[in-house]
């Protein structure tokens, strides 16, 4: 196992449900955007969990809404779970919806042809779309979907299934789940798609909170919120199939959520309202810049990558916001804030997508 060390501060991310200063669209330059890159940033929103939620999506430069999607009752509100809207290729999976998982199908940048899978009566938390099928976690248990099947064909129990259940997310032929009680585990898939027997805990990975994880190649960036020896201290272990081959120390605090494009990964800190990014090698981050950059206010939530846009969901006076950011693909980690957007008339929200724009 390798360890880099780089340098290190607190909060709760599961607790981080502070209040984030809002300036209406503060916008950067954005002249370095194609309009090919130019896209919509999405968030599930409601009332309050147990409520009606939608997809609602935002033009990344404007804040204007572009288009809303119901899904039905949510589950979960922000802070628990992790990667409740999964995006690739021209499919979209919405999860913490309490009667199963809706599946959408990008025509021209709108979210159209939705289709429900069925998840036996359990509230679905998060999911990951693979070229086989889709990937379903419950409060229990992770069930696989192939294309065009509504029900699952395999269905795997949880190591804990304490209700900590937070995200899952594919590399390297596994299946891998978040447990925010401590557990990193791993699901074989078969070339099939199908989960082949139960859970594995992934050695090497540091006792603590964990919610937040992405997978990039054959590799796992699974940041530690944090840790059980020191709960104001983070750090970022990076998985390779069932063990730790990297451990990056980092000075920001509250390590929750992940996300990669690129190469590049890049992880919200909403104890110390930064956020890092690192290019990601065939074996481990190659870099990491911990704050990549600074936050206003006190919470940040999920957060996604596409092309050279980054998006985020925060909380403003009791209220979810949007943050829109461009990056640079050649060298550097530091993000460009783009946009602030409020989203009226939602109590809550969880998740963060980007998708293209609308055609």
């Amino acid at each position: 196992m390798k360890t880099h060390t780089f340098s290190h501060t607190l909060q709760s991310c599961v607790a981080a449900i502070g209040l984030l200063a809002v300036t209406s669209s503060s916008r950067a330059s954005a002249e370095n955007l194609s309009g090919s890159e130019i896209g919509q940033l999405c968030t599930l929103g409601s009332s309050g969990v147990g409520q009606p939620g939608s997809v609602i999506c935002k033009d990344v430069m404007t804040g204007a809404t572009t288009q809303t999607a119901a899904v039905g009752a949510t589950v979960a509100g922000p802070g628990g779970i992790a990667g409740n809207l999964d995006r690739l290729g021209k499919r979209v999976l919405v999860t913490n919806l309490s009667q199963g998982a809706v599946l959408f199908e990008i025509v021209g940048g709108q979210l159209m042809s939705p289709v429900m899978l069925q998840t036996g009566g359990e509230g679905s938390l998060s999911g990951a779309l693979s070229d086989r099928g889709a990937y379903v976690l419950t409060g229990a248990h992770l069930l696989f979907f192939p294309r065009g099947e509504t029900t699952a064909t395999s269905s795997q129990s949880l190591l804990v299934a304490d209700g900590s259940a937070a995200q899952v997310t594919l590399a390297g032929g596994h299946a891998y789940v978040s447990e925010k009680s401590g557990s990193l585990e791993a699901f074989s898939l078969g070339k099939d798609g199908n989960i082949r027997g139960g859970a594995t805990s992934v050695a090497g990975v540091p006792a603590g909170v964990i919610v937040g994880i992405t997978g990039v190649g054959d590799l796992v960036v699974a940041p530690i919120a944090h840790l059980a020896s020191n709960p104001n201290q983070s750090t970022v272990p990076v998985v390779r199939g069932l063990g730790v081959v990297q451990i990056v120390p980092t000075k920001e605090v509250a390590a929750c959520w992940a996300a990669n494009d690129g190469g590049e990964a890049c992880v919200t800190n909403p104890g110390s309202m930064t956020v890092s990014c690192g290019q990601v090698g065939t074996n481990a981050l190659t870099s990491y810049t911990s704050a990549a950059a600074p936050l206003s206010g006190d919470t940040v939530f999920d957060i996604d990558m596409l092309d050279m846009l980054v998006g985020i969901l925060g909380k403003s006076n009791g209220a979810p916001v949007l943050l829109s950011y461009s990056r640079t693909k050649i060298g550097g980690d530091f993000l460009s804030p783009l946009g602030t957007f409020q989203l009226s008339g939602v109590a809550t929200a969880t998740g963060a997508m980007l998708l293209p724009a609308i055609q």
